[in-house]
């Protein structure tokens, strides 16, 4: 059994442990406290009575408290029902006062109430009442706070929960979206190159592998080395500028940095792959792509500019493959961490993108995670 457990586990045995400790400290604190309240030599020879009372007065404490925040919270107050609460919990509260009074009134325990000095018709007075006013809202009030703490903490771990379940939905469907496009027009371009017998196919061959070997096995964790990320994307360009010669103007910069850093995966293939598909692809005249990508402590920089169409051409640029799932899986991944701009004109599209990484240890357990690339400068 662990702290966590016994806190906010939902098993039976863990609730009741719980609960008997709960129960255990506020009687605890009683005894104490009348102890500590009345002389030693009257504490010793009343034990019994003392011990009996305050089991008596918290078992009252306790059940108001318990009926309360277990009863009437989850019945009346989570629904809103204000006036039916407040005439629940005085209704029970009267209920514990009336019985305490007749107990004190006729002196039920006559040996504690003969040490403690409160005679029957003292009942009503300031000290008296303050303990019978003030002890079971006390109480009540820090079962209500306990609970609610562990409802609270149970709540978010099942937002968090539920967050990486829909990241990770949205990766998949990421990856499903890139997948079919991209094989197609790459498969079609190396088999082009086969029927030629050009020496460049099985170098193709070799960068697709890898590059889909990356998404489909790679990708599967939360993060990933920001050196693979930037391989990755190295293969996919050279992939997809083989279908267009010497017609595409293209500069590229992908400078790997030197720290351990983690990103989330295929974040930035849906940029570039959209300026291919509605940019690039679509133009006759002077295709142009302009992609930076470098690092400055634990701050991404991501920089890419294309032409494209006439904007009445080519509507769907801003929505293209993948875009709007980035920008979700940013807020859920990076919040307040990342800086997102795409500006569009009638005839370029150009991202600026800007996240603050965490640079991790390289972990024992996992020698081969960051794999090494080389920086890519080139230009067409």
């Amino acid at each position: 059994m662990n702290s966590h457990d016994l806190i906010f586990s939902e098993r039976k045995k863990y609730k009741v442990l719980r609960h008997t400790l709960f129960c255990s400290a506020i009687l605890l604190y009683s005894f104490l406290r009348i102890g500590i309240m009345y002389p030693v030599d009257h504490f010793r020879a009343t034990f019994v009575s003392f011990f009996s009372w305050t089991l008596y007065w918290d078992s009252m404490i306790l059940g108001f408290s318990y009926i309360t925040v277990y009863v009437f919270v989850p019945k009346y107050l989570y629904k809103k029902k204000y006036i039916s609460f407040c005439v629940s919990v005085l209704l029970v509260y009267s209920v514990v006062y009336m019985i305490n009074a007749v107990q004190t009134y006729y002196q039920l325990n006559k040996t504690f109430i003969i040490v403690a000095g409160v005679r029957g018709h003292d009942f009503f007075e300031s000290s008296n009442l303050i303990r019978i006013l003030g002890n079971p809202p006390l109480v009540c009030g820090l079962l209500l706070s306990l609970k609610s703490l562990k409802n609270w903490y149970l709540k978010k771990s099942e937002n968090e929960a539920l967050t990486r379940a829909n990241t990770n939905a949205e990766l998949q469907l990421l990856k499903s979206q890139i997948h079919p496009h991209f094989l197609f027009n790459t498969l079609n371009n190396i088999y082009s190159y086969a029927l030629n017998n050009k020496p460049e196919a099985p170098g193709l061959v070799k960068k697709l592998k890898q590059t889909v070997h990356y998404m489909v096995a790679e990708c599967n964790h939360a993060y990933v080395p920001l050196k693979n990320e930037l391989n990755m994307i190295a293969n996919y360009i050279e992939l997809e500028k083989i279908r267009y010669g010497n017609r595409l103007s293209m500069q590229v910069e992908l400078i790997n940095p030197e720290g351990n850093h983690l990103i989330a995966p295929l974040l930035m293939i849906p940029f570039v792959e959209n300026s291919f598909k509605h940019g690039v692809s679509q133009m006759l005249d002077h295709p142009r792509i302009i992609l930076k990508i470098y690092v400055e402590g634990n701050m991404l920089h991501f920089y890419l500019n294309n032409s494209k169409p006439p904007a009445a051409e080519n509507q769907d640029m801003r929505k293209g493959i993948g875009l709007e799932n980035v920008r979700k899986r940013l807020e859920l991944l990076y919040p307040g961490k990342h800086e997102l701009l795409i500006l569009t004109t009638d005839d370029t599209f150009t991202v600026r993108m800007d996240i603050l990484m965490t640079d991790y240890l390289l972990l024992e357990s996992e020698p081969d995670i960051f794999s090494t690339t080389q920086n890519i400068s080139y230009a067409l």
